[in-house]
């Protein structure tokens, strides 16, 4: 089964731009902080890059950059605001509704810092099983205009919500914030909802996120080797566009 492999869920979130937006804000908001926007550029991604093909010591930690995102833009690619970003799935079940991922990822967060990537983050998926129906919460759902003082505004609809999803991407919040992470690695936690065959995920809850700061130690040598991995591994990459600039 897909949820089985880390890197076959972390390719499904790739391919649905929605989830992986949901996933990857925290950190492009660290590398394109306000007045810019964390989506401002399309990204460059590339899933488990052996550290090695980095120029990187394999016998480090972690032995694979889970998400290797380059921004770009029309004119060229942003090397120098790389993103690398360590992944933990959590799958919790209805009988050990508390499960936790065997890493939490302090480790090999901390070395992608000391590797020196420009921008570090550690992202906790949560995909728990599927729960009953009867224990689906009930809320309401918000008008996407507010209300004259600002305020949010229910349509007076309703909708059946599965919590578990939400509340395990809360739990791994807490158990990261507890890791005492470099205060320049952000993290973020989301909750996928499991599609009721289990072969995928329906939409995701917002994650609960820190932004990062600029890695001190970026390596020089290490850019141009992202360079060089792009231009020879040009198929291992997704290009991401977030937005159809034809209709601007």
């Amino acid at each position: 089964m897909w949820l089985r492999s880390e890197e076959e869920v972390i390719k499904r979130i790739v391919a649905n731009k929605t989830s992986f937006a949901n996933s990857v804000s925290f950190a492009l908001n660290s590398a394109f902080p306000y007045p810019e926007h964390q989506f401002s550029n399309d990204v460059m991604v590339s899933v488990n890059v052996p550290r090695a093909h980095l120029g990187l010591d394999p016998e480090q930690k972690p032995g694979d950059i889970d998400l290797l995102l380059i921004p770009l833009d029309d004119y060229q690619y942003h090397f120098d605001l790389s993103v690398a970003i360590e992944v933990k799935v959590v799958r919790p079940t209805i009988a050990k509704p508390s499960r936790n991922v065997n890493s939490m990822g302090f480790k090999q967060t901390s070395g992608l810092l000391r590797d020196g990537f420009p921008f570090v983050g550690l992202l906790h998926i949560a995909v728990p099983e599927a729960i009953p129906t009867e224990l689906f919460w009930n809320v309401p759902v918000i008008d996407n205009a507010l209300g004259p003082n600002g305020e949010l505004v229910e349509t007076g609809e309703r909708v059946a919500m599965d919590p578990f999803p939400i509340i395990t991407a809360q739990r791994q919040e807490g158990r990261i914030n507890a890791l005492g992470l470099p205060m320049e690695a952000g993290f973020n936690s989301i909750g996928l909802n499991l599609s009721p065959d289990g072969e995928g995920f329906s939409g995701g809850t917002v994650g609960f996120d820190k932004i990062g700061k600029p890695n001190p130690q970026v390596s020089k040598d290490l850019l141009e080797a992202i360079e060089a991995y792009l231009i020879n591994n040009r198929e291992s990459f997704s290009e991401v566009r977030w937005f159809d600039k034809s209709r601007r």
